[in-house]
């Protein structure tokens, strides 16, 4: 761990910077002394020594370069035209040349040039003007890692303005002297040299100080309601209403969260307004007689395929936490693309997936073995420190861990604001390649050029860790967790939709339920949708005006159509096979070929579904005539697309039930049906609340949506209102580090 500032200019950079100065400080020395022509020659020859020599390196810097230019300049105007112009108007006329350089830099250097391409990079890359001219000099102190790092950049940004503003000064002080020649000492001489001196100071202690202070205001942003964690007594009247903690929705996240605290010997509560525990992954049966015989047929809500399950993963490291690792069995799931002029079955070892796809493109073998090695790394940097942050994968919560960041994990700091797409640009030229890499971008958005490779990185952990189901259906880890809850004396009231959070002078004080029942809690925890948390739960009333705007700007994901299917037949597709049909995308899930207890013999439950926008607008309102049959009518249109995979799926329905982003929104009350939270690229609520002992989960918060992610929601949540001891981190530490 490095514990001095990682962006400090150190002495080496201080030194080459100095000799930098080496021709400007030997011509205003020469020049002081009377010695006009020597101080142009000095610092002519000076600068070309220090600029042959940075070119034998293959590197220009800009203090030499523009000393190079403005002596040649002076010595033709002076020497070669006899012309004293120069020389009047040498001390303005030096320092402007230095605040040109460092203006220039800072304007070569800007997004807005670089956005605008009046400049080519290659001119600009040429002359390192890609960062501001004391970047060039700090770069050769630190490693390559800080090079792009914003705050890096900022740092060197606010310091060649500095210099910019002292060159500027310096340049007005030597017009004065024309005006004022007895004062000509103190404004070319003085003055001056104070300016340069405080240049040197700021440059050596500014960055010890700006990057830890931006860090650290960086940090308290991210939880910038650091309200003290709720203190926790005994009931002494065992009151039925009293509780420790209340969690409003029994999705994972919610579940989760209320699994660990009660662990930890809290008195939990759990209200869910539908009839299942488990939000998105629940489970269902549904009976179809046929002549005598009863077929029974179990199908999910949505969850079929569920990531962080290795051994650094942060529902392996739940389950382990809750003791549920055992009583849990999950089976692999496999997945196949069927996508136009491709399909392909992808293997379970990524070795593998890549010789496969070098096959499919032997154009690109290199670049694909390139592509999944750096992916890969990023994935594995991830989840590095998740032996230090119980269990689970957060960004650097100290100001060390975040300037140490980039060293410590240079794969994922380097990808972590880049759009996943131009990461599939910057290796590949086929399009299909680039499709069939793009494929899974489903699992987190209907948009794949929303997402960055940050967020893209864990959902290549299917190849690189496994997807799983578990069996009995997704319900049986909503169970589990609900198990861990109840067995620790907490309670799970389903059919019980939370009405109103209730706030006394700025705290989270209880819950009132649809049926009017108030309990009341030290701590709430919610994992429904964001924006009905505060705008309906909470209300305004109680929140702050900036906090509520936000709210109110939030956009819904995408929501889906899903057609349920009982079929009395096994089709010869993986158990998640993703198909590129009609201008869209297709998910069939058949976790009956995992699970065969969820179908008849012979027979399969498949989920065909498809993202579509939120129903935000009513085009999906449950009220409206004709909602059964659009409902139908778009039923029949997925089962003929999912039968260029599934060729006679038509004739082997034997049950069929569809659901719409109406039906979403009935059942796990999000808005519009909205199934991942919020939309991409939006500012998501931190966990803890502007509302004291209110704390968030689920997929409206970091890290977002998926079983993997909210259980990491949950799993923060819990710890901002009940924090581990030291003794429980050093053993998850231990646990963690041995696995």
């Amino acid at each position: 761990m490095l514990t001095e500032s990682t962006f400090n200019v150190n002495s080496v950079s201080m030194v080459r910077i100095l000799l930098g100065f080496g021709p400007w400080i030997a011509y205003w020395v020469l020049s002081g002394m009377g010695r006009g022509r020597l101080a142009v020659a000095a610092g002519l020859v000076i600068a070309a020594l220090l600029c042959g020599w940075h070119l034998r390196h293959g590197r220009v810097r800009p203090i030499e370069c523009s000393a190079a230019v403005f002596f040649t300049v002076h010595g033709l105007v002076t020497v070669g035209l006899g012309s004293p112009l120069v020389q009047r108007y040498d001390a303005a006329l030096s320092s402007a040349a230095l605040a040109a350089m460092a203006w220039g830099s800072l304007l070569l250097g800007s997004p807005w040039l670089a956005r605008a391409r009046l400049i080519p990079r290659s001119v600009r890359l040429a002359f390192g003007c890609v960062s501001p001219f004391t970047a060039v000099y700090a770069r050769e102190g630190w490693p390559r890692e800080y090079w792009e790092a914003p705050l890096f950049r900022r740092t060197n940004a606010l310091l060649s303005g500095l210099w910019g503003a002292i060159f500027t000064l310096n340049a007005g002080l030597g017009m004065a002297a024309l005006a004022w020649p007895g004062a000509r000492i103190a404004l070319v001489v003085i003055l001056p040299q104070v300016g340069i001196a405080a240049g040197i100071a700021c440059s050596i202690v500014f960055p010890r100080w700006y990057p830890r202070r931006r860090a650290a205001r960086d940090i308290a942003e991210r939880d910038p309601y650091r309200w003290p964690a709720p203190v926790f007594t005994a009931d002494p009247a065992g009151d039925p209403s009293r509780h420790d903690v209340i969690v409003v929705g029994a999705g994972i996240g919610g579940l989760s969260a209320g699994a660990l605290l009660a662990q930890r010997g809290l008195k939990v509560l759990v209200l869910d307004q539908h009839y299942l525990a488990g939000g998105f992954c629940t489970s269902w049966p549904r009976i179809v007689r046929r002549g005598d015989r009863r077929l029974r047929y179990v199908f999910d809500a949505g969850v079929h395929d569920v990531s962080g399950l290795g051994e650094r993963g942060p529902v392996r490291h739940l389950l382990r936490q809750l003791g549920l690792e055992d009583a849990l069995t999950w089976g692999r799931m496999s997945h196949e693309y069927v996508l136009p002029g491709l399909s392909v079955k992808v293997p379970h070892r990524v070795e593998d997936l890549v010789a496969l796809l070098a096959s499919h493109f032997p154009a690109e073998r290199a670049a694909i073995v390139s592509f999944f090695s750096e992916m890969e790394a990023v994935y594995r940097e991830m989840y590095s420190d998740v032996h230090l942050t119980g269990g689970v994968p957060t960004p650097p919560l100290t100001v060390d861990a975040m300037l140490a960041y980039p060293v410590l994990h240079p794969h994922a700091f380097r990808w972590m604001h880049v759009p996943f797409g131009a990461l599939l640009d910057r290796y590949f030229r086929d399009p299909r390649l680039k499709e069939f890499l793009s494929v899974l971008s489903g699992y987190l958005s209907d948009d794949p050029g929303a997402l960055t490779v940050f967020a893209m990185a864990p959902i290549f952990g299917y190849y690189f860790d496994g997807g799983y189901y578990p069996a009995g259906g997704s319900q049986a880890l909503a169970d589990a967790l609900a198990g861990v809850i109840r067995s620790h004396g907490g309670e799970i009231r389903l059919r019980t939709a939370a009405q109103r959070i209730v706030v006394d002078k700025g705290r989270a004080a209880g819950v009132v339920s649809g049926d009017g029942r108030l309990d009341r809690a030290a701590a709430i925890v919610s994992n429904a949708d964001v924006r009905r948390t505060f705008l309906d739960l909470v209300g305004r009333e109680h929140l702050p005006r900036d906090f509520t705007r936000r709210v109110d700007d939030l956009r819904p994901s995408t929501s889906a159509f899903v057609v349920f299917l009982g079929v009395d037949y096994v089709p010869d597709v993986e158990p998640i096979t993703m198909l590129a049909a009609g201008g869209r995308r297709l998910g069939i899930a058949i976790p009956s070929k995992v699970d065969p207890s969820l179908a008849p013999r012979g027979h399969s439950s498949v989920s065909l579904t498809t993202l579509m926008p939120p129903a935000t607008d009513g085009a999906w309102n449950r009220k409206t005539p004709g909602y059964a049959a659009k409902k139908r009518s778009l039923g029949d249109a997925l089962i003929a697309e999912a039968e260029q995979a599934l060729p006679g799926l038509r004739g082997h329905i034997v049950y069929r039930q569809e659901g719409s982003p109406a039906t979403f929104a009935r059942y796990a009350w999000t808005t519009g049906g909205a199934i991942y939270g919020g939309s991409l690229g939006q500012w998501q609520p931190p966990a803890r609340s502007p509302v004291e002992g209110l704390v968030l989960a689920g997929a409206g918060v970091f890290p977002g949506a998926g079983v993997e992610a909210v259980v990491i929601s949950g799993t923060l949540a819990a710890d901002a209102i009940y924090p581990v001891t030291r003794e429980r981190s050093k053993e998850a530490s231990r646990s963690l580090s041995a696995a």
